[in-house]
């Protein structure tokens, strides 16, 4: 198989397997799969029954932990090893990068032979979709350190179906545990190499791979080749970061005006060939009633050159605007070996230079995507990293305290927004303990973003397998995040393939 993904970084503290799709680690949950039309549902796994809220305090909540399950050492899995992955996730001394994702997190406690309280720092109603993360026995965070420096991190020890047999910065091959607890896996041994490179990678299909994703015009020539298309539903957004340490880009009646100058609609048609949808606002249909589609941004082009007029943006000589000596002109950073990226790239430069906008796109290497590049220079982004949750969806895409340096990663709140109103929301919706009372506080949410938008958001896209066809029934998709590649697709449930 050919993956997406860089190869290494075993570490649960460095992401392997925090939406429950590793296949060497398990999670206390997984995501539910055929199910898309929706936030699916948290199924246990190593969690013996849903999570609990310890005398309705959505503040602290109980997890009991399965029994009679095994690490591919051989050890006993049980709740300490829980209590150590999560308090490790959140302790500094191990510089986890997706720490900033649990901030909700205060600490975990075993209670119990079978238990553990996990104490957050507030109410969050929607804890229960939080807890995907992959589970690595106690004695691998015996020692304190970074995550990418740890013994874990190159020779991983979980719970799963597979163990890791191979590592190579250019392959890495899983294979059947004889002792997994549970059923034993029937697909022996998998094989994963890399390349993040669209067209090398359906060239690798053509010279014998067994699968891989491929954006949609690609998948399309390797079904005329013979190969199995496997498309399957994400929340998986991409959007032009419009950073407020940029004069143009981050001027606020530029950042609305793109949002009504760029034809959402024809990129999902033209470019993702209807495999996704249009997004403005990061939230979509899939969050039921939080969702308003009132809050869109329609494509107008009248409504952002009334917005620039009447911010002092005038056509200048040439078409393109300026106001006080400043020409209305920004670069836009996108990877080049990302179909998808860099042609939704093109279509915003081709789409704001009618309204006036002199967009410059420039291709990069991921190297170069430091937090000081980005700062000053728009960038398309991809996002959707945990999207069961409305909160992990928003929070820190959007909340100030991630616009701070050295708080996050650097993909956080990417544009560097700030606005007080919406850091009110987002709290006040992540702990209120009422449903509908959080559901109007999400859509105030979007009220306010529409008024002042973070970024230009355009749409999501599914994502596209291709696969051979060997004669395996493979299970179900699940709803996907941003993530995508031999993890996902139909191999999410690899270990559950029959014949």
């Amino acid at each position: 198989m050919i993956d997406t993904e860089e190869l290494g970084d075993f570490s649960p503290l460095l992401g392997q397997g925090k939406n429950g799709e590793s296949k060497i680690f398990e999670s206390l949950y997984r995501v539910e799969e055929g199910v898309t039309d929706r936030i699916p549902a948290a199924v246990p796994v190593l969690a013996a029954g849903p999570p609990e809220p310890v005398n309705g305090d959505l503040s602290r909540w109980i997890v009991h932990t399965r029994t009679g399950v095994t690490f591919s050492d051989g050890s006993a899995f049980g709740p300490e090893d829980v209590v150590a992955t999560y308090n490790s996730l959140i302790d500094p001394l191990f510089a986890a990068p997706i720490a900033a994702d649990y901030d909700f997190l205060r600490s975990a406690r075993q209670t119990g032979p079978d238990t553990v309280e996990f104490e957050l720092t507030g109410a969050y109603a929607d804890f229960d979709h939080r807890l995907f993360l992959a589970i690595a026995p106690a004695e691998a965070f015996a020692q304190p350190g970074p995550a990418d420096r740890a013994e874990l991190n190159r020779h991983p020890i979980g719970t799963g179906p597979y163990v890791l047999t191979e590592s190579r910065p250019d392959q890495v091959v899983l294979t059947a545990r004889d002792d997994y607890w549970g059923e034993r896996a029937r697909v022996r041994k998998f094989v994963i190499r890399r390349s993040d490179d669209d067209n090398a990678r359906a060239t690798q299909l053509r010279d014998g791979a067994d699968g891989t994703v491929l954006p949609p015009e690609l998948a399309d020539a390797a079904a005329k080749d013979g190969y199995r298309v496997v498309p399957a539903v994400a929340n998986d957004w991409r959007a032009i970061t419009l950073p407020s340490g940029n004069p143009v880009a981050g001027d606020p009646a530029v950042r609305k005006a793109l949002n009504f100058a760029v034809d959402r609609p024809g990129m999902v048609e033209h470019i993702l060939g209807g495999h996704g949808a249009a997004m403005s606002t990061l939230i979509n249909r899939v969050y039921g009633d939080i969702y308003d589609p009132a809050q869109d941004f329609g494509y107008d082009r009248a409504e952002a050159a009334r917005l620039l007029d009447a911010a002092g943006w005038r056509v200048g000589a040439d078409g393109i605007r300026e106001r006080d000596g400043r020409r209305a002109s920004f670069e836009i950073a996108y990877y080049p070996t990302e179909v998808l990226r860099r042609d939704l790239t093109m279509a915003v430069v081709s789409d704001a230079k009618k309204m006036g906008i002199e967009i410059t796109p420039v291709a990069v290497d991921k190297k170069r995507m430091t937090p000081e590049y980005l700062a000053q220079t728009a960038f398309m982004l991809g996002g959707g990293g945990q999207p069961y949750t409305v909160d992990s969806q928003l929070y820190t895409k959007l909340h100030s305290r991630y616009a701070a340096p050295g708080v996050g990663s650097k993909w956080d709140n990417a544009s560097d927004y700030v606005n007080p109103k919406i850091d009110q929301l987002l709290d006040a919706a992540r702990g209120e303990v009422n449903p509908q009372r959080r559901t109007e506080l999400y859509r105030q949410v979007q009220a306010e973003y529409h008024r002042d938008p973070a970024m230009l958001a355009l749409v999501t896209t599914n994502h596209v397998y291709v696969m051979r066809d060997n004669g395996w029934r493979v299970t179900p998709t699940a709803l996907e995040p941003h993530s995508h590649g031999v993890a996902w697709g139909p191999w999410y449930g690899l270990a559950r393939w029959t014949r």
